[in-house]
């Protein structure tokens, strides 16, 4: 249990520091978005600067095959008393070789670095990405997500509660999506309405206040598991949300939700 919440606790430093790194677009575009679409330019970079390289080479090599062929011209074609002149712009003529083999070098060496550079940046992206514990917004579709993790909930008809989820507001009949690869699982109880458990490798999230059911079972990300309502004890259509690592208790999913949606 103590290596899941020092692993935990990494994964949301790491996260929050990603997270303060990326634009976020105009629209509202999520961190992960953001940094798949970073992900994909860096490999197109990458191979912009391979092509560059393979093109700068080739005309590299012609003119160094050229300037070697004006060297064996020139070799074949002394005549007496030209020896001085002849031998001056031979040695010219080898100096440019070596000067097009030293750039040529130059060129792979810096090219490289700079690729090698791009593809660690890549693979940190990479690697962020997939220590998120939520791949996807648990909810398609335009949402707004309440922090309210931890808050004491005195709400008529219901017993006084610690709130354990974020409330993801949107309109009835939105989209509940799994957000990660798992087993989707339906229940209902006074408080959460009709409800959606999803587990997944490392723990499981729960949804509730479903207006209706999606598709349960073997599930994978992205797939719709429900629909928003306001089921059970709720005021308005929204998805409350949780989320437990190793399916333990609950921690804020609020750092996540806010790389996600």
């Amino acid at each position: 249990m103590r290596n899941r919440t020092t692993r935990l606790m990494a994964i949301a430093v790491s996260g929050s520091l990603v997270i303060a790194g990326l634009v976020v677009a105009a629209n509202a575009e999520s961190s992960v978005d953001v940094a798949l679409r970073q992900k994909h330019d860096l490999q197109h970079r990458i191979e912009e600067l391979q092509e560059t390289r393979r093109l700068r080479r080739v005309a590299l090599h012609q003119r160094i095959r050229f300037t070697q062929a004006r060297l064996r011209n020139a070799q074949g074609a002394v005549s007496v008393g030209d020896g001085a002149r002849s031998r001056s712009y031979r040695k010219l003529q080898i100096e440019r070789i070596k000067d097009l083999r030293a750039e040529e070098r130059k060129l792979v060496r810096s090219t490289r670095a700079r690729i090698r550079d791009l593809r660690s940046k890549r693979t940190g992206l990479a690697e962020w990405i997939e220590s998120l514990p939520l791949q996807r917004c648990p909810v398609d579709g335009p949402v707004v997500v309440s922090d309210g993790f931890g808050d004491i909930r005195d709400m008529p008809g219901t017993p006084r509660h610690i709130h354990q989820g974020n409330d993801i507001m949107a309109p009835t009949g939105a989209p509940i999506i799994a957000p990660f690869d798992g087993e989707a699982v339906a229940g209902s109880s006074d408080l959460g309405g009709n409800s959606v458990k999803v587990y997944g490798a490392g723990g499981y999230v729960y949804n509730a206040h479903l207006s209706a059911y999606g598709k349960l079972g073997a599930v994978q990300v992205g797939d719709v598991i429900g629909y928003v309502g306001s089921t059970g004890n709720a005021t308005a259509p929204h998805n409350h949300f949780e989320w437990h690592p190793g399916d333990g208790a609950a921690v804020d999913p609020y750092l996540f939700l806010s790389a996600v949606c």
